[in-house]
């Protein structure tokens, strides 16, 4: 009898344990046990990479890691993009929102109905003010003898490309209220692409007189430790004494918080109410978030700016229509005499050589344009270097991002830098080009490793 009182109160007592031990289930083990969520939707912001895809993805993820934990049923993600992209990745819909600077938003909003939700605070770690606006700065080496921008007449300067706004176009506007045309008055104008450090490795080397940077990049290459700052002298820095960056030009909203069209009501007011959230200082340390958001300023003196800079452009590109009918017949004519003078020239010339210049990848000591497409590809990355010679055998974007161990959304964005930079055009006359320097061989001519 006592034996079975025992076994009965070592069940009772086992029983006890197992339901104190058990219990109810914790919050965090039924969140272990739950199955993911598989109705989760992905939203894409589309982020203008001017550092490179690495630099753009480290500053920028915070922001989307912070959307994803405070909208419920959505995923943040990041696309990096640079202004030849854009478009076409937005025609592609494969962005739902764009951070970009305020004249490619701009140009972007024209083309395709863009909205500005809000406007970056960008965050200087030096003062520790969050600022709303920002300029450009000219810069050139401290024993350069160019002391103002209007001693830039007849000079070499290093930029973006013609459509960066911070890269070219406020330079461009500078440079005009001084009375100097930039596509005129200079000796050259070397178009180099992103990331914008180069344009400064450029300058220190004295492969160019002067290069345009957006404000805040020499004092970020500084405490990087890339550069000293007594080796670099900023053009008419002294404009805006209060304005903690070295600045040559006027100061415009900084980057906005972009919504596409057709995007859903309630995610497009989340996203806005969150990035507002961010002026909380809790909120914006707690999600390890620099740049703060607040409404939108104006942008009415960038479209003002985009504007004149495309009028321009279209004097530029049409000024042979402003020549009479008979002038415009003659030149017609004379370029004619000169194709048909070359034409002949060079069948000569493969007729006693048997090979062209170009098939024999050298470029001659006296052939100018091959030196200066040879400078154009001296501009490329490392990475760039690497995807152009497996563009160059053939691989498709998906077995480049294979091959490097890379994403292929990477990929696509080295490969549009790649004809932004060599002003290749096409894939077919990248290849062409590069097969003429042995940059299909993953070297520079005259290099063998």
């Amino acid at each position: 009898m006592m034996i079975k009182l025992w076994r009965h109160a070592g069940i009772i007592a086992l029983l006890l344990i197992l339901a104190l031990n058990l219990g109810p289930v914790s919050a965090s083990a039924q969140i272990q046990q739950t199955e993911p969520n598989t109705s989760q939707k992905t939203a894409r912001i589309g982020v203008l990479a001017f550092r490179g895809v690495d630099a753009s993805r480290t500053h920028w993820q915070p922001l989307a890691d912070y959307l994803t934990h405070s909208i419920s049923d959505w995923k943040f993600e990041l696309v990096p993009m640079n202004l030849v992209s854009a478009p076409r990745q937005i025609e592609d819909k494969l962005i739902d929102f764009v951070v970009t600077n305020p004249g490619h938003f701009v140009d972007l909003a024209e083309r395709f109905g863009l909205s500005a939700l809000a406007t970056r605070e960008k965050l200087d770690a030096n003062t520790n003010r969050q600022l709303q606006e920002f300029g450009i700065a000219i810069v050139v080496r401290n024993d350069s003898d160019i002391h103002a921008i209007a001693d830039l007449k007849g000079r070499s300067i290093a930029a973006v490309s013609r459509d960066a706004f911070g890269g070219f176009q406020i330079a461009w506007h500078e440079l005009e209220a001084q009375g100097i045309d930039i596509f005129t008055d200079m000796s050259s104008v070397r178009y180099m692409g992103f990331p914008m450090d180069a344009l400064m490795s450029a300058v220190l080397n004295s492969k160019v007189d002067a290069g345009i940077i957006r404000t805040g990049l020499l004092e970020t290459l500084v405490n990087e430790g890339r550069l000293k700052l007594s080796d670099i002298r900023v053009l008419n820095s002294n404009l805006h004494l209060d304005y903690p960056h070295k600045i040559s030009s006027r100061l415009y909203p900084e980057w906005p918080f972009a919504v596409l069209p057709g995007i859903p009501k309630k995610l497009r007011e989340s996203v806005l109410r969150h990035l507002l959230n961010t002026q909380d200082r809790t909120i914006s340390k707690r999600h390890g978030l620099t740049d703060i958001w607040s409404t939108p300023l104006y942008y009415g003196d960038v479209q003002k700016l985009v504007r004149s800079y495309r009028d321009r452009l279209t004097k530029e590109n049409f000024a042979w229509k402003i020549s009479t009918p008979q002038i415009a017949m003659l030149s017609g004519l004379l370029m004619l005499l000169t194709f048909l003078g070359w034409k002949m020239g060079w069948i000569k010339g493969r007729q006693s050589k048997g090979i062209s210049s170009e098939q024999s990848g050298t470029i001659r000591s006296n052939d100018p344009e091959g030196e200066l497409i040879l400078q154009k590809f001296e501009t490329l990355t490392s990475r760039e270097r690497q995807v152009l010679h497996l563009v160059c055998n053939g691989l498709s974007t998906k077995g480049i991002a294979h091959e490097l161990g890379i994403s292929p959304k990477t990929v696509e964005f080295h490969r549009t830098n790649l004809l932004q930079k060599t002003e290749a055009g096409t894939t077919a006359h990248l290849v062409q080009l590069a097969t003429r320097l042995n940059y299909d061989q993953g070297y520079p001519l005259g290099q063998t490793s």
